[in-house]
């Protein structure tokens, strides 16, 4: 590990700039492409469902008293509205229910940021399809390959790095759907990177999924300022008073950079994407109890205690043991096992206070306790093979005690999600939010072939 990002022979932001300018929809291996659609399709979705976030609405009545007319949608409601506006209230409701996409790359939510910001820059330019494809492969590519040359020792840290490094994707698909010049896409990644900001405190509150929204919006925002002729430091990752030093103990791989458009980070280390609407920390354990009931026809009164060893990963983002609101119940172990033993399963139904107040699961989460494993804490291949696994023990009432080892949860690199049942969760997501199948399976149909759209603006009529 390197302590300078000054070794690599160009800037940072310039290697993450000439990437961005140079990207062509025909330079991108089929199997990145299709994973950008899946990806963009899985945003889509969750943001129809995080519509019905009063969150969202409160959001959105901000956004649209704040910003200026234009030709960007927002998506749930139809309104056409300046892009900044829109990406602000899609991204919000993408991140409202914590059911959106995962990179392990930086242990963020990268598409959820990406996404409506390429999409509003995309709509309000006149584009397709295409150069939407574009926007949003240059926005995660630099996300990630950011965030694994910071290492993951920026997230122990305490920053939120959906917020750190989402202004920098978004400015980066600014620049790509408005296809500034090498100039101007520089100028623009330097000022993102400048005022990007994230905080981990925030978990559990409104907060967060507002900070992907303001992300989204603050990205677009320095693309456009550059645009318009404004610079910036294009030396903020390397500078003694810059990125590195002030936010990651000047700890940097600048590594990662030089394989942009080489390595793309959508199929290596590639997504997570999420079963349940609760931070992915829980899936696993989430998952395993429930494996372990249908396997042995357990019922919640079988069960006298539920133990869930985990990685310290895990442990740091479930802070909430004792939830009192729906949003400090995604990040909480005994709600989300408590939900499986009560209910059988974790959907967006489940996220309201009269579930949380509810007997039988306030039962089920009396009986969960959450613990740090040594054998995980201690291993050194933990951060690649299971960096949210988890070994979960079901203590009977007849005497008998079942455990077993989940490394990754259905989703994951290396367990994924086949097509067909993501596209199960886009049009679940479509009905949570008041939409006809019909026009789920419509939409679902656009976005498979989202390269062969010239116009975006009617795409989910």
């Amino acid at each position: 590990m390197k302590d300078s990002m000054a070794c690599n022979t160009a800037p940072v932001i310039a290697q993450c700039a000439e990437f961005t300018h140079n990207l062509s929809i025909d330079d991108v291996p089929p199997a990145a492409l299709h994973e950008a659609k899946r990806c963009i399709l899985d945003t889509i979705g969750v943001i129809i469902a995080g519509c019905r976030s009063p969150l969202t609405d409160t959001v959105r009545r901000h956004a649209l008293g704040a910003y200026g007319s234009g030709r960007a949608v927002v998506l749930a409601s139809g309104e056409t509205v300046h892009p900044m506006a829109a990406a602000m209230v899609n991204a919000t409701a993408g991140h409202a229910f914590d059911f959106d996409d995962t990179s392990y790359a930086g242990i963020m939510h990268g598409s959820v940021v990406a996404c409506p910001a390429a999409l509003a820059v995309v709509q309000d330019a006149g584009d397709g399809g295409a150069r939407l494809l574009e926007a949003f492969i240059a926005a995660v590519e630099v996300e990630y390959a950011l965030a694994l040359a910071c290492t993951d020792h920026i997230y122990f840290k305490g920053w939120w790095t959906t917020g750190l490094y989402g202004t920098i994707g978004a400015a980066a698909a600014t620049a790509r759907a408005r296809q500034l010049d090498g100039t101007a896409t520089v100028n623009g990644l330097a000022i993102a990177a400048a005022e990007t900001t994230g905080m981990k405190a925030i978990f559990g509150t409104d907060a967060k999924p507002y900070q992907a929204g303001r992300a989204a919006a603050a990205g677009i925002q320095c693309g456009l300022l550059a645009a318009q002729g404004m610079n910036g430091p294009a030396g903020v990752f390397e500078d003694e008073r810059g990125f590195a030093k002030l936010l990651n103990d000047g700890i940097a791989e600048p590594e990662h950079l030089a394989k942009l458009g080489r390595v793309w980070r959508l199929l290596e280390p590639g997504i997570l994407f999420k079963r349940y609407p609760v931070c992915s920390a829980a899936a696993a354990s989430a998952e395993l109890t429930g494996r372990l009931m249908i396997e042995n026809g357990i019922t919640l009164d079988d069960a006298v205690a539920v133990t869930c060893e985990v990685p310290p990963l895990v442990a740091l983002s479930l802070v909430h043991d004792h939830p009192a609101t729906p949003r400090e119940a995604q990040f909480s172990m005994p709600f989300a096992v408590g939900c499986i033993l009560a209910f059988g399963e974790i959907s967006l139904d489940h996220l309201n206070a009269a579930t949380l107040s509810d007997e039988r699961l306030r039962s089920a989460m009396d009986k969960v306790q959450m613990r740090i494993s040594e054998e995980l804490a201690s291993d050194p291949t933990v951060a690649e093979r299971c960096p949210e696994g988890a070994y979960v023990t079901l203590e009977l009432a007849d005497g008998r005690r079942l455990r077993d080892f989940l490394p990754r949860p259905t989703g994951m690199p290396g367990n994924p999600v086949s097509d067909h049942a993501l596209e199960d969760k886009f049009r679940s997501c479509f009905r949570y939010g008041g939409f006809s199948e019909e026009r789920a399976r419509r939409v679902a149909n656009r976005l498979w072939r989202l390269e062969t759209m010239d116009d975006l603006s009617g795409l989910l009529d």
